[in-house]
């Protein structure tokens, strides 16, 4: 999308967030809005599991959430138009619980969050899993969406080949859960 471009995000009903798109895509077409005006995502994470049987089994990655219960919009219009063209919406919506704020009247996404954010999702709308290893407590991470990250990294879960990372957003922090492999310890 080109510049400048803004973030709002909707806290949804868990498990509501395709619903919610799909209904954000309907209600900016009925208004005129093209996919280049607004696009709707739900950010999505890889995660491992493990089938057992059928043509499936072995290690497999599905693609879920990263932040259940919410929905992310990214469009050129301002805050009030934002609120002008979907506040009908917001409120008549039955999976919308609210519109997020930054501070006292802000709510759009903060610029240098919503970069934070696009830099793990690399442009596809999903944070795909890491590869690393452990040097003594260090993480360090060799391919994937957390190299040079490690930092948001609090819980490595290495049976799983999963980690929880931290992520600013809103002037709070919001946990993630994110593919990651450790391929050795040192």
């Amino acid at each position: 999308m080109q510049e400048p471009y803004f973030w709002y995000v909707f806290y949804v009903r868990t498990g509501s967030e395709n619903r919610v798109v799909q209904d954000i895509a309907r209600f900016s077409d009925t208004k005129g809005l093209s996919s280049d005006d607004i696009e709707a995502f739900c950010p999505q994470s890889e995660v491992y599991y493990r089938a057992a049987r059928g043509k499936t089994a072995g290690k497999q990655y599905k693609k879920r959430p990263l932040f259940s219960g919410y929905v992310f919009v990214e469009t050129r219009l301002t805050a009030k138009d934002f609120l002008t063209e979907f506040g009908s919406m917001i409120y008549t919506s039955h999976d919308i619980i609210r519109l997020l704020k930054s501070g006292k009247d802000n709510i759009a996404l903060p610029e240098q969050e919503r970069i934070r954010l696009e830099f793990l999702l690399k442009g596809k709308r999903c944070v795909e899993r890491s590869v690393g290893f452990i040097n003594g407590d260090k993480v360090t991470i060799t391919a994937g969406a957390l190299i040079g990250q490690e930092g948001l990294i609090t819980y490595i879960n290495r049976h799983n080949r999963c980690a929880d990372i931290e992520i600013d957003m809103f002037g709070g922090k919001t946990k993630a859960r994110v593919a990651l492999e450790i391929i050795e310890r040192r």
